[in-house]
């Protein structure tokens, strides 16, 4: 982590015992008007074709649509 700049993080992924991907990823968030952008980036390598690109991206646009969800709920709370 570098403080009050972005976060990183790594994690691995495996199916039935076997490892399909590594991933190191990057969470900035920087102020922008009167909120806030979230830029993140995931590298990651896929092994012997047991994951593809589509199912990962499909699977953080579900994480980040969820999250935006959730905030904005949070935000209309508090008002």
């Amino acid at each position: 982590m570098v403080k009050d700049q972005r976060i990183v993080y790594t994690y691995t992924m495996d199916m039935d015992q076997v490892r399909i991907s590594a991933s190191i990823v990057t969470v900035e968030l920087k102020p922008v008007n009167a909120g806030t952008r979230l830029i993140f980036t995931e590298q990651v390598a896929m092994f012997d074709g047991h994951d593809r690109v589509e199912y990962r991206q499909q699977g953080t646009e579900t994480f980040l649509d969820k999250l935006e969800s959730l905030l904005q709920t949070s935000t209309q709370v508090k008002k």
